[in-house]
């Protein structure tokens, strides 16, 4: 995928991670202290993006301290004009050797959105986790496509089904998280807590937000695969997600994954 694709829609993106953090930033959070965040005194959150989310829990949790890393230095510039007096940022790619080190003295680390993205998991998780002490508690948010449905059937949401298939597919993606990297953490000396479908759906969070946040990433990877960001297939699914899919008769569900692991004792 091109960079300049990215640039091009760098506003519809900032938008598109806003609404995310907007639609579950509740759910994640609620999961991370369920899974031991008040006993880190320190966490870093891989693939931070603007820094949106971390601010956040940043905020709601001031007496940690916490550790922003993004490779994209436009984006840590914008993630440091936040002020918040207990966050780092950090600009460094996720295989750096800088970041195996902070991923060596942490208590706690944070991946969302980001981890299937890179490329071989197995791999990069290896490389990236090899200094990691036990104890260090790990929480994981990702795309799971086999939790994706709806219920009932409806052409156009399977042709966004079809759209994010095919980004994916494109730019080597795994699509199942909750498949692929629980065995890969046991292999790395990681005990996997919990493994849990997110609630992400039309019934669970507004409606209208939901429906706007499916169609921009539908229109989003659509650009990026195809160079425009309209079509008839696109069309379609903007009147279904706005029109058609009232709560009380559809159920829609797009894939996410919450995990949760800690590093076993040597």
């Amino acid at each position: 995928m091109k960079e300049t694709a990215w640039l091009d829609k760098e506003d519809d993106i900032r938008a598109q991670l806003a609404l995310q953090v907007e639609l579950s930033f509740d759910r994640h959070h609620v999961f991370m202290r369920k899974h031991g965040l008040a006993e880190c005194g320190n966490i870093v959150d891989v693939g931070t993006g603007n820094g949106l989310f971390l601010g956040k829990v940043a905020q709601s949790n001031p007496a940690i301290r916490f550790s922003g890393i993004d490779n994209k230095p436009h984006m840590i510039e914008e993630a440091g004009e936040r002020g918040i007096p207990n966050v780092d940022w950090v600009e460094a790619d996720a295989l750096d050797p800088i970041t195996r080190t902070m991923l060596g003295s942490t208590q706690g680390i944070l991946m969302r959105y980001f981890l299937l993205h890179l490329p071989d998991t197995r791999v990069s998780l290896s490389h990236m986790l090899a200094e990691v002490k036990p104890g260090t508690r790990l929480w994981i948010f990702d795309l799971d496509t086999d939790h994706s449905r709806c219920e009932p059937y409806h052409a156009a949401y399977e042709s966004f089904r079809d759209i994010v298939r095919r980004f994916c597919e494109q730019n080597s993606v795994e699509t199942r998280a909750g498949t692929v990297l629980p065995p890969i953490l046991e292999t790395l000396g990681f005990a996997v807590g919990e493994v849990a479908a997110e609630p992400f759906n039309n019934q669970a969070v507004d409606s209208s937000r939901f429906a706007e946040y499916l169609y921009r990433e539908a229109a989003l990877y659509h650009y990026f695969m195809e160079g425009t960001d309209t079509s008839d297939t696109l069309t379609a699914l903007k009147h279904f997600l706005y029109d058609v899919m009232d709560p009380t008769t559809y159920f829609v569900q797009y894939g996410m994954i919450m995990i949760s692991a800690v590093k076993k004792p040597s």
